[in-house]
């Protein structure tokens, strides 16, 4: 994401953003920031204004998803959420091919060095929120045959740059990961539907801001009604002295590697 995609000029973020949300923007910068989106800085007579950013297509969200996330976060009424702004006919995404532009305002400040120390009251805080009409649920993402798929990946032509390096660290640890996804596999089988609340997701100090006085929790596409252990294990791993199920921590613990076990191994297998 440190350069801008190569089918996007600035002409096309500009007249995205005039069109479904800000008339008045008349210049945009490409911001080499965060992971999986793009991100641009809009300005109005050299005066930033939003932060427009285009997600590509995931396994765990659809254009729906996406918009539903969004739409829920604007609506929480929590004073440490910064929000995705609306569009001026509604909604709160524009679609473009199998990706999703949004846009937030502009917030100057800085990220802390290291996450703060009213996190768990925020988490409390949005986990007490009574569940809204239309926010979407979590699933896992994690193929339970994971084991087996990674095997089929490996008669698979490796030649790409990083494909023979990354090759050679799934064949040393496949039988590891198959004896995660059979232990994630009998985890999920505990989570309880009727107990989820609203998840950021991702709660980590990257996603902290400290602006106004106080700190926000950016970046809320990642939001789902899930166990709340979705967020509670980055505090866990912090340290932090918080009530949780430990079944649930390694549930989402095991979610995350083996999600991302599989993604990275797509990726470097490719050409």
């Amino acid at each position: 994401m440190l350069q801008p995609p190569s089918d996007v000029t600035d002409a096309d973020v500009l007249e995205v953003v005039r069109r479904h949300w800000e008339p008045r923007a008349d210049a945009v910068e490409h911001l080499p920031v965060g992971w999986g989106a793009h991100h641009w800085r809009v300005d109005q007579a050299g005066v930033p204004l939003l932060f427009a950013t285009l997600d590509p297509a995931t396994p765990r969200h659809t254009a729906g998803t996406l918009e539903a996330a969004y739409a829920t976060a604007a609506g929480l009424g929590l004073d440490f959420v910064w929000p995705s702004l609306s569009r001026t006919d509604g909604g709160y995404t524009v679609r473009a091919g199998d990706r999703s532009w949004s846009v937030s305002g502009w917030l100057p400040g800085e990220r802390p060095d290291s996450s703060v120390p009213e996190v768990p009251e925020m988490l409390a805080r949005l986990h007490a929120v009574a569940p809204p009409a239309g926010a979407p649920a979590w699933a896992t993402v994690v193929d339970p045959g994971l084991g087996d798929r990674l095997r089929g990946l490996l008669q698979q032509d490796w030649s790409g740059p990083l494909g023979p390096a990354a090759r050679e660290l799934v064949v040393e640890h496949l039988a590891r990961v198959g004896g995660w996804a059979r232990e994630h596999a009998r985890l999920l089988t505990l989570a309880d539907p009727e107990t989820y609340v609203v998840t950021h997701g991702e709660p980590g100090v990257h996603n902290q801001w400290v602006a106004r006085g106080r700190t926000w929790l950016l970046d809320w596409e990642s939001l789902l009604l899930a166990p709340r252990e979705r967020d509670l294990a980055t505090l866990v791993h912090e340290g932090r002295d918080v009530d949780h199920d430990p079944a649930m921590v390694r549930l989402f613990d095991l979610e995350w590697r083996l999600s991302e076990i599989w993604a990275f191994a797509s990726w470097l297998q490719a050409p």
